[in-house]
């Protein structure tokens, strides 16, 4: 990726948070996601038979990752490295946390601080990553960083790409990572239970006003989450409509005056100092934390939060 695709004006914390949200686990590999400027538009997804493929064999585990790789492993890995944050969390929600060797510096949770970091999720360090002698790598899928795919595949490192595009892809990592660590049963528990907290909210907030929503991950101007993406259907389970759920892609920057013009009701950000309530006159402006650019095993409760806040705290 150009480095111009992250504006500028985007500080270290917000570079954080939209690197987190929209390059790094979002951005997926040229199968599935192609850059048009400051866009990010979708592409044809995965396809079940894939997800089904990510069942056990009676002898190598047999790993297919989000971009069709596949990897054989002769047993559950031992000696993880998570370059995605999200996955750090799902491997925790699966058990599998005192597997986990090394993690990257976005992974700030009490729980992980003493795993040693091996910096980014793209571009980490590869000295550390040697020295930790990992069994298995968990990286984002995308070309954004070719030179660290290459180079463990130069190292013979086993490697799979995570790619959390939609609810549907979560669910597809999820089980990945619960095959890849031997824990299938978990985590399939752990989605079974997603699905059900999620439906049991859309039962809940299906009769209440629709609250006209955007999800602004911040920048200058502001980059906001469009249709398609997992983003765009929690806002809708939490009884919200994604105001920005017409444009022609995932995610990409807005002008101010398509924030002016639109119906807005709530603005929701992860970080209120990082957006200019003036853009959106007689909005109002809630900041979330950035739980929710983290699509791990907590989307969930991450939406029940926001149904609470769209609606007042009458979500019962």
């Amino acid at each position: 990726m150009e480095p111009q695709i992250i504006p500028d004006s985007i500080d270290r914390m917000q570079r954080q948070h939209l690197a987190i949200a929209v390059i790094l686990t979002l951005a997926t590999g040229c199968d599935n996601v192609v850059w048009e400027g400051l866009e990010l538009r979708l592409q044809p997804p995965i396809s079940p038979a894939t997800v089904e493929r990510n069942r056990s064999t009676v002898s190598n585990i047999i790993l297919v990752d989000a971009t069709g790789l596949e990897v054989a492993l002769e047993e559950p890995a031992q000696r993880i490295i998570s370059l995605v944050p999200s996955a750090t969390q799902t491997l925790r929600a699966l058990g599998a946390i005192h597997r986990v060797v090394g993690r990257t510096d976005f992974d700030i949770e009490n729980w992980v601080l003493e795993i040693p970091s091996v910096g980014g999720g793209l571009e980490p360090n590869l000295e550390d990553i040697i020295a930790l002698e990992p069994d298995l790598v968990v990286r984002f899928s995308g070309d954004q960083d070719p030179q660290t795919k290459s180079r463990l595949d130069e190292l013979e490192i086993p490697h799979i790409a995570v790619r959390p595009d939609r609810l549907t892809d979560l669910y597809a990592s999820v089980r990945l990572l619960g095959k890849a660590t031997g824990t299938e049963a978990a985590a399939d528990s752990i989605v079974a239970s997603i699905k059900n907290d999620l439906a049991d909210l859309q039962r809940r907030t299906s009769e209440k006003p629709k609250v006209h929503a955007a999800y602004i991950l911040g920048g200058s101007p502001p980059w906001v989450a469009g249709p398609d993406s997992y983003i765009d259907e929690i806002l809708t389970l939490a009884g919200g409509r994604n105001v920005f759920s017409d444009l022609g892609f995932l995610y990409g920057s807005v002008s101010p005056e398509q924030l002016r013009v639109r119906k807005i009701d709530v603005v929701l950000i992860s970080d209120r100092s990082q957006f200019d309530p003036r853009l959106t006159p007689g909005s109002r402006i809630e900041e979330i934390g950035n739980a929710l650019e983290l699509p791990g095993p907590d989307i969930a409760e991450t939406a029940r939060h926001i149904a609470t806040i769209l609606h007042d705290d009458r979500v019962r």
